[in-house]
């Protein structure tokens, strides 16, 4: 079963994908593979430099994610243009990793991210979970993804959650 995780920052999908971890599903984590492309030298940092420019770089030459955070509240076409540079690295890489998952018999993946491309994923991915939290901040650039095929809703226990999650995928 390969899950795609998603849903508002703090809704708790790093606690859903801890569950599926103890349930024995291999994880990956989008936000991880952004870090890495951020890194000086690779890909994500090339194409920001070129196309931002040198000041959203830290003194070693990362990409410095706040100085970008600040970019795409000044103008939503910035994210607009970030998530074009950016998602297509950071989709190849998931794939990547599945595949590899899948080619070692790891048929349990979760895949913790925060967009959802059907195009792309809609033929691989079993479940598109959205975990929701009342109260949670909403980000102006982040849209539910047209395929949710389940909500966790994250507003009891962390006992409570973990058994939706467990009903989840059983």
């Amino acid at each position: 079963m390969i899950i795609w995780l998603t849903g508002w920052q703090g809704s708790g999908k790093s606690l859903v994908m801890e569950f599926l971890k103890e349930m024995g599903f291999s994880c990956i984590y989008a936000d991880k593979i952004v870090h890495n492309l951020y890194k000086s030298g690779n890909d994500g940092e090339i194409l920001i430099t070129k196309n931002f420019g040198n000041e959203f770089l830290n003194k070693q030459g990362n990409v410095c994610r706040k100085k970008l955070k600040k970019l795409i509240f000044m103008d939503v076409q910035n994210i607009e243009k970030l998530n074009e540079l950016i998602h297509p690295l950071v989709y190849k890489k998931i794939s990547e990793l599945i595949d590899e998952c899948l080619a070692l018999g790891k048929e349990n993946v979760a895949i913790e991210a925060v967009y959802f491309d059907d195009n792309k994923f809609g033929q691989i991915v079993d479940k598109v979970v959205w975990v929701d939290r009342e109260n949670r901040k909403k980000e102006f650039f982040i849209n539910k993804p047209s395929r949710v095929d389940c909500i966790l809703n994250n507003n009891g226990s962390i006992a409570d959650l973990k058994k939706s999650v467990y009903y989840l995928v059983r």
